[in-house]
């Protein structure tokens, strides 16, 4: 709809002269637009009169002072998504090839590295925006009955039914334990096992394995024995750094070739019995 307003204006010394001033507000699927140019996204809005803020949350509007509202009607800055009954009130920034001098000064991109950063050109370089985001750290130990887990002979095992400890971005699930990577970037892992004491013989070995998306092996940790016939504790720890990227899945996983058989991590659900603690995982995001 155009809205026109036109006024006869008369002068003493020279007669009356016919002034059109346009006042044009431009409605798109509005019959009732509120700004220079109104589009209503749903076409919800009423016939005639002021939109309620709900209908508002599907429009767009640009203002005769060039600044434009998405769910909203009176843009405060140059772009004003602050819509009061959308909950998506998000802008999404990307990236770009971009030099900071092509962009110029004041430009904003997003940077996927290291765990993702959003920036500012000072058209020289491109600076970081100050945040602290939360990044994932999980801690979590396994607290079952003893021999309640088992390891099958040259079977590569994923260690699940973990207790969390700390988790705060809720990445990953301790039942299945899998840790899915919330952002691209390189992920510090310790993992601790060790199983009940059996007779160990020469050229034995268990291997703490870190398998990404359920079947690459990005790490691998042997531990060997060269005792024979000597009881003792099979335990082993791996620490290192992994890269995924955002999405991937991670478990860690036990090979143990020292026993013909299932052999059963020392574990306990008492605090104060001598079989608990031994088997911790902890995933810090760099």
């Amino acid at each position: 709809m155009k809205k026109i307003n036109t006024m006869m204006k008369c002068v003493v010394a020279g007669g009356c002269f016919l002034v059109n001033f346009m006042s044009a507000q431009v409605g798109i699927n509005t019959s009732s637009p509120q700004a220079l140019l109104h589009i209503d996204g749903t076409k919800d809005n009423p016939a005639t009169g002021i939109p309620t803020a709900a209908q508002v949350a599907n429009d767009v509007v640009f203002t005769a002072n060039g600044e434009v509202g998405i769910g909203l009607l009176t843009p405060a800055v140059k772009i004003d998504a602050r819509s009061t009954n959308n909950t998506d009130n998000s802008i999404g920034i990307g990236e770009t090839t971009q030099t900071a001098s092509e962009a110029a000064s004041g430009a904003m991109r997003y940077n996927p590295l290291n765990g993702g950063k959003m920036q500012y050109s000072d058209g020289v370089v491109w600076q970081d925006l100050i945040s602290s985001p939360t990044k994932a750290v999980v801690v979590a130990n396994l607290r079952v009955a003893n021999f309640a887990v088992k390891v099958p002979y040259q079977v590569s095992t994923g260690i699940a039914g973990w207790t969390e400890i700390s988790d705060p971005t809720s990445n990953f699930t301790p039942g299945t334990g899998i840790f899915t990577a919330p952002r691209t970037g390189v992920y510090l892992v310790s993992f601790t096992y060790d199983f009940v004491r059996i007779p160990i013989v020469s050229g034995y070995f268990s291997e703490a394995r870190y398998v990404v998306n359920g079947s690459t092996v990005v790490k691998k940790c042997v531990k060997s024995f060269l005792n024979t016939s000597k009881n003792a504790q099979v335990a082993g720890s791996c620490v290192a750094g992994i890269q995924l990227n955002k999405g991937d899945t991670f478990q860690p996983h036990i090979y143990q070739s020292v026993f013909n058989g299932s052999l059963s991590l020392r574990t306990d659900i008492t605090p104060a019995s001598n079989e608990y603690g031994f088997v911790n995982l902890s995933i810090v995001e760099q």
